[in-house]
């Protein structure tokens, strides 16, 4: 008998979700870049760069970053990947106990 398609979408979906929880993991930063504690707010600025707002981008980024709510990621710096999406990464200093910020995966990922 062979897998129908339902178990094999089943299966597939299971298996990148296995691969997303996986433990933190050390990284260094390899592009600088900014994340957020929320999810929303990262995907709220990228927006904002992609619809060619820079103004929009600025002033966002600005009072985010002082709030403490984002943070800017510096090159070098070592951190731990916490959890993952697609497209981003919960990143947070190793030596740290502090919540984790949204981030793009280019800034940990190496050029292959």
């Amino acid at each position: 008998m062979r897998p129908t398609l339902p178990i094999l979408t089943t299966l597939a979906a299971l298996s990148a979700l296995a691969s997303l929880s996986r433990p933190a993991a050390a990284e260094t930063i390899v592009k600088e870049r900014f994340g957020c504690h929320t999810q929303e707010v990262t995907d709220r600025l990228f927006k904002l760069v992609m619809a060619g707002d820079e103004e929009g981008f600025g002033q966002l980024l600005r009072v985010s970053l002082a709030s403490g709510e984002c943070r800017s990621w510096k090159l070098g710096e070592e951190v731990r990947l916490e959890s993952r999406t697609m497209t981003y990464g919960c990143l947070t200093l190793t030596d740290s106990q502090d919540r984790c910020y949204w981030t793009p995966l280019s800034a940990i990922e190496k050029a292959g």
